[in-house]
C-alpha cells in the first residue's frame, strides 16, 4: 500500500512538472509564467470575474492573483472595469490580445489531449478523473480536519 502511495505522488509530482514545462515552453513568446496561463484561461472561459471568484478559480490567493492582474493589464492582454473601483471589487476580462493567446492555450491543450489520450477509450478516461477527484476531495478533508 505504501509502495502505491510514494508511485502515485511520484507520477503526479511528475506529471505535474511536465505540464508546467509545456505551458512555460508555449507561453515564453508571451512573456508569460504558468500561473499567468490560469488567469488567462478562466478568463476566457467567463466573461467579466471578479478578482475574489479568479482567486477561487485559479486556487491561488490573492497576492499571488493581484500580481498577475497587475502584470497582464500592464502588458494588455486583461481589461477591466476598476476606474471607478478597487481592484478587489472590479470585474475583469480578457482583451482581443489575450482572446487571442486563449485561443492558442486552447489549441495546445486540445493537441495535448489528442497525445494524451490518443488509444484510451471515454470510459476509462472519466473513470480515471472519477478517482482523482475523490482522492482531491478526501485529501482536502483531511487537510480541512474533517
Amino acid at each position: 500500500m505504501l509502495d502505491r502511495f510514494e508511485n502515485f505522488t511520484f507520477l503526479i509530482s511528475k506529471i505535474y512538472r511536465d505540464i508546467q514545462k509545456i505551458k512555460l515552453n508555449a507561453l515564453k513568446k508571451y512573456g508569460l509564467k504558468g500561473s499567468h496561463m490560469m488567469c488567462i484561461y478562466y478568463l476566457g472561459k467567463e466573461d467579466g470575474i471578479s478578482f475574489k471568484r479568479l482567486c477561487e478559480l485559479c486556487d491561488e490567493d490573492k497576492s499571488l492573483i493581484s500580481r498577475n492582474i497587475t502584470y497582464l493589464k500592464k502588458e494588455g492582454y486583461i481589461e477591466s472595469d476598476e476606474e471607478n473601483k478597487k481592484k478587489y471589487k472590479a470585474e475583469f476580462r480578457l482583451s482581443s490580445e489575450g482572446k487571442r493567446i486563449f485561443d492558442e492555450i486552447q489549441e495546445i491543450t486540445i493537441d495535448l489531449c489528442n497525445k494524451v489520450y490518443f488509444d484510451e477509450n471515454e470510459t476509462s478516461i472519466d473513470e480515471f478523473y472519477h478517482n482523482l477527484e475523490i482522492i482531491s476531495l478526501k485529501l482536502d478533508s483531511i487537510i480541512k480536519g474533517e
